[in-house]
């Protein structure tokens, strides 16, 4: 039988263990609350974050000393949680395609006289596509490639036997690819024999790159089988009203800008998500009026393009898109590519108005968070259908 001095110890020990529990019970969830919160306003979503931040204060009104955001910060970044660009039916980032060209293929090239022809196995009844030369085939590749330089389909192709694997690497394809590039490669680059293997003799033609193949992928150019696109996010305060506590407003919208290999560019700005934009500049002549129409130049990484606005007033017979010549939109632009991922990062962005034979150059800061760079990412339907031959 215990006496009452135990029965008091025990049960004070009790109350201890309980209130203890309780309280790292109550801290556990606030921060959680409390992390969530942050989550969502860095994702723009404040009066959510705001009703977050109000229960975990009510369950612990100490919670911001046991947060550690260095340590959400990088769990954030190793997940990626807040990356937009992720892979969907109409998008993707194609991040491993440069890491796909250098592992597991290297950039040697094989003469075209060389390629024989892969035959099958087992009598047929009807024909191989073996009986088919390797210029018919190679013409084949090329409408594969099209005139937005899908060089990705090309990898996929190769893999399908060592025939095919053979063709992928001759020198011409890759060579049609650089030229539709780089228009102004001189004779001194292009060198001597177009379809020759090339050597470490020969490098200097072109550029210091062993072969077309090589100069393809390792220097830096736009792509055309996607678009780049900038997402901008800010704050700014609304209008007052008595039942809210907070007027803070976060504004969301996007810009795009689409290259053509043959120097046209189009671009856009919307508010709606990139999987619906992307769908307004598949075609050269979109049925979207905000598209913008202009013209870019490439000197090595650096892009130099002028915009133009759509003339809705003026209506053409042969239906020929107008343009304002008043007013352009020029930008310079950066190509970078690290980390396997192809980005554009402002450099330069200003207006020309020209009115009454005056001509009116209006520089803009172009500092964020209303410049942000360009991420590229890959759209499919831009190359489900060839529209011509590379």
């Amino acid at each position: 039988i215990m006496s009452i001095e135990e029965e008091l110890a025990n049960f004070r020990n009790e109350w201890q263990y309980e209130l203890t529990n309780t309280c790292q019970t109550k801290q556990a969830q606030a921060k959680e609350l409390y992390l969530r919160g942050v989550k969502l306003e860095r994702e723009g979503y404040c009066y959510e974050a705001i009703e977050y931040y109000r229960r975990a204060l009510q369950l612990a009104p100490d919670i911001e000393q046991f947060i550690d955001i260095t340590a959400f910060d990088q769990a954030e970044t190793s997940s990626n949680i807040l990356d937009f660009h992720q892979d969907n039916e109409e998008t993707s980032s194609d991040s491993q395609l440069n890491d796909i060209w250098t592992t597991r293929y290297d950039t040697a090239e094989l003469r075209f006289e060389s390629v024989e022809r892969c035959w099958p196995n087992k009598v047929l009844s009807g024909h191989h596509i073996s009986v088919l030369p390797n210029e018919v085939i190679s013409m084949i590749f090329r409408y594969v490639i099209s005139t937005e330089l899908d060089m990705r389909s090309i990898e996929n192709i190769s893999g399908v036997c060592k025939w095919f694997y053979k063709l992928a690497r001759t020198p011409r394809l890759w060579q049609a690819a650089c030229k539709r590039i780089w228009p102004d490669l001189t004779n001194e680059e292009i060198g001597s024999n177009d379809t020759a293997t090339l050597n470490q003799s020969n490098e200097y033609h072109l550029g210091g790159f062993s072969s077309w193949r090589g100069m393809f992928i390792n220097r830096p150019h736009l792509r055309f089988d996607g678009v780049y696109i900038s997402r901008i996010k800010y704050y700014r305060e609304g209008e007052q009203q008595r039942s809210l506590c907070c007027t803070l407003q976060t504004v969301f919208y996007h810009r795009f800008l689409r290259f053509f290999s043959d120097g046209l560019v189009l671009g856009l700005n919307t508010p709606i998500p990139p999987q619906q934009a992307v769908a307004s500049l598949k075609d050269r002549a979109s049925p979207n009026k905000e598209v913008m129409y202009g013209q870019y130049t490439i000197n090595g990484d650096v892009i130099t393009l002028a915009l133009f606005q759509r003339d809705l007033t003026s209506r053409s017979l042969n239906h020929n898109i107008k343009l304002k010549p008043d007013r352009s939109y020029n930008v310079t632009l950066k190509l970078l590519n690290k980390h396997s991922r192809q980005s554009l990062q402002w450099i330069e962005y200003h207006l020309i108005n020209k009115r009454d034979g005056l001509v009116m150059k209006n520089e803009i800061d172009i500092e964020p968070p209303h410049f942000c760079r360009f991420i590229f990412g890959r759209v499919k339907s831009y190359t489900a259908l060839s529209l011509g031959t590379i």
